[in-house]
């Protein structure tokens, strides 16, 4: 286990943290499917190109079909599933809720790792878990204050079921992705990652229906070739950050660490977003807010002081 592996893992909910609200401002105009596509669009041909000068013709080399399978498996949980099983959880719940459920799957990965692989989850790690889950869901939760409609709304028991499913596949996505990632050069796992994600989501967002008229003409309103052209420049610092350095971190994160560490710290997006939306102007500070962050923090420092 690399010393740099938690780092990686945490410099994924850095960059995550940048790219999300982004990529949620673009959603309205173009659709989710379609952003993960412009993701898929950009990221492999980059990590492809750079594959094959760093490996000419071992390009493939230690991609067994047991790790691609686990791959494969890794972009059907992340890309084709679990977004929208989570959208169907937030629209039943409201955002705050169903991601304060969703965002328990670092403890079915640390499960997972404990059971399956043998891996290490004693008292220091439990803490650490627990530290950095409290601390996030109580970020969530305050922040779900301070929307109307997220009081307003009541406990849905499907959007319950489709919470936690999505918190089963995010924590899937980890699991597999670790799986197959072991042993192989990250850019190596990111050009079949993103090459598999482009030939799924391909076809998916050519069968969606158009979205939502951008411009209106007459008694219509029309989608214009100009939106999606801006969508894209708007986009793209978002991109490369994302699907650039972040699939780096999360990968490296996930090969060189234990599935409870990697997941945890990977998961911490809502934690990294309240300074900046401080900074900005976006959100205030108050002291429930600040105990929140500070017990996430002390997650943190436990998790990797524990690794």
């Amino acid at each position: 286990m690399s010393p740099l592996g938690p780092l990686g893992a945490f410099g994924s909910s850095i960059t995550w943290a940048f790219a999300s609200a982004r990529y949620a401002q673009a959603s309205r105009s173009v659709g989710g499917p379609r952003i993960n596509l412009m993701r898929a669009l950009v990221a492999a041909p980059t990590f492809v190109v750079i594959t094959i000068l760093v490996d000419g013709g071992n390009a493939l080399a230690d991609v067994t079909a047991a790790r691609a399978a686990w791959l494969l498996a890794s972009i059907l949980c992340s890309y084709a599933m679990a977004d929208s099983v989570f959208l169907g959880a937030a629209r039943r719940l409201g955002i705050s809720t169903a991601l304060s459920i969703g965002t328990v799957y670092p403890l079915w990965s640390a499960i997972y790792g404990a059971v399956v692989r043998g891996e290490r989850f004693g008292p220091t790690r439990v803490l650490g878990v627990a530290l950095c889950l409290g601390g996030v869901i109580a970020l969530l939760r305050l922040a779900g204050r301070t929307g109307r409609s997220e009081r307003r709304r009541s406990l849905d028991t499907t959007g319950v079921l489709l919470a936690v499913a999505a918190s089963l596949l995010w924590a899937g996505n980890t699991i597999t992705v670790k799986a197959g990632a072991e042993g192989i050069p990250f850019w190596r796992v990111n050009a079949v990652r993103f090459t598999m994600a482009l030939v799924l989501l391909t076809p998916q967002v050519l069968l969606l229906r158009p979205p939502r008229p951008a411009v209106p003409v007459g008694a219509l309103a029309v989608p214009t070739q100009s939106s999606f052209l801006s969508t894209w420049r708007r986009m793209l610092p978002a991109i490369f950050v994302d699907a650039g350095l972040g699939s780096i971190c999360y990968v490296y994160g996930l090969a060189h660490t234990d599935l409870a560490v990697a997941a945890t710290l990977s998961s911490l997006s809502p934690l990294v977003s309240v300074p900046v939306a401080i900074a900005m102007g976006e959100e205030r500070w108050h002291p429930a807010r600040a105990a929140a962050v500070a017990v996430t923090v002390g997650g943190v420092v436990t998790l990797i002081l524990g690794a």
